[in-house]
């Protein structure tokens, strides 16, 4: 959101900090984005330049602080604040560098997603464009020995693993090593809607049996079946943004994937990942960081105790945020 001040409210983004507060919200995660397409060299800078940002943001209104560990998240909840946290979204970002790796870390990173769009050299994404080539030639698998360098030296660094965007293979290659929780930050299950984005059966019992869990994302055609055809096909066909929008998505699938995950994984496996302000369609009532009063009387509805939607809502993430 460059140029945008965020601690007042802004008309069409999701999170500011009016939202924010008014949605009861104790930690938000801001992602610094690198784009698949990133020239070069230019991809450490890049992220830099937005955990800079971010930096800036959490510390300009005494209304929230900046948030690096379990016990800071305590303290601000206790202080009633909004944390703010800084996470990479794309291993790009380290162009091919544990050294760079480690100065993200002591720039307060606590994620990284390792891929996003496109396969990097040493990571195979989902919706790679072709085969996942290794360097020095040949297909196959998820991770290269540089990957497993990485996640070696991200559990050293205390930096999450975000397998969200991860080939099923990358996902299975770093299940196998990683000796910390990981986490999908924001995906949904693919049992419920098929997209190439979301989590297997087998894939959320194995965050489960790491310790991790998965963030359930609030993209429609992530939630929605129906809707992921729409789009999906809409994209392909030329259909106008009007003719996919008009295809009206309930915010209550969001609880129908929560309710299939804690059902399969169990109820400290979910959280929420929402993916606000990265997603072009949400559900019908989805307004941004003040809709989770409207989510969280969904689930009492459904029978959810306080306590479970409490580890929904906050106590997963901080039981993975203090290994």
């Amino acid at each position: 959101m460059e140029g945008k001040d965020l601690r007042r409210r802004v008309p069409g983004v999701h999170v500011d900090l009016p939202r924010l507060r008014e949605g009861g919200v104790g930690l938000q995660v801001f992602a610094a984005y690198v784009p698949a397409g990133t020239p070069a060299g230019r991809a450490f800078g890049y992220a830099a330049e937005r955990l800079d940002a971010i930096a800036a943001f959490a510390r300009s209104d005494k209304l929230m602080t900046p948030v690096e560990t379990a016990e800071e998240l305590d303290s601000c909840l206790a202080a009633g604040k909004t944390g703010i946290m800084a996470a990479v979204e794309n291993g790009l970002a380290i162009e091919n560098s544990l050294e760079k790796l480690e100065l993200l870390r002591r720039r307060k990173v606590r994620i990284m997603t390792l891929v996003h769009s496109e396969h990097l050299s040493w990571i195979a994404s989902c919706t790679g464009s072709g085969p996942f080539r290794r360097e020095g030639g040949g297909e196959g698998g998820g991770i290269t020995g540089f990957g497993v360098q990485v996640v070696d030296a991200m559990n050293d660094l205390g930096i999450i693993p975000d397998l969200s965007h991860a080939s099923e293979a990358a996902f299975w290659d770093v299940i196998r090593r990683t000796k910390k929780p990981v986490i999908a930050s924001h995906s949904c299950a693919w049992e419920l809607c098929a997209s190439a984005r979301n989590l297997k059966d087998d894939q959320l019992k194995a965050l489960r049996d790491c310790g991790g869990l998965v963030g359930v994302n609030f993209f429609s055609a992530f939630l929605s079946e129906p809707f992921r055809k729409i789009y999906e096909n809409g994209n392909n066909s030329g259909a106008s943004k009007a003719e996919i929008a008009s295809v009206r998505v309930p915010f209550t699938v969001i609880a129908d994937h929560i309710d299939y995950m804690v059902k399969l994984a169990g109820e400290d496996c979910v959280a929420l990942g929402s993916d606000f302000d990265g997603i072009p369609y949400s559900p019908g009532g989805v307004s941004g960081s003040d809709f989770y009063p409207l989510l969280e009387a969904e689930l009492m509805s459904r029978g959810y105790t306080e306590k479970r939607v409490e580890k929904i809502f906050n106590g997963n993430f901080r039981r993975v945020l203090g290994v």
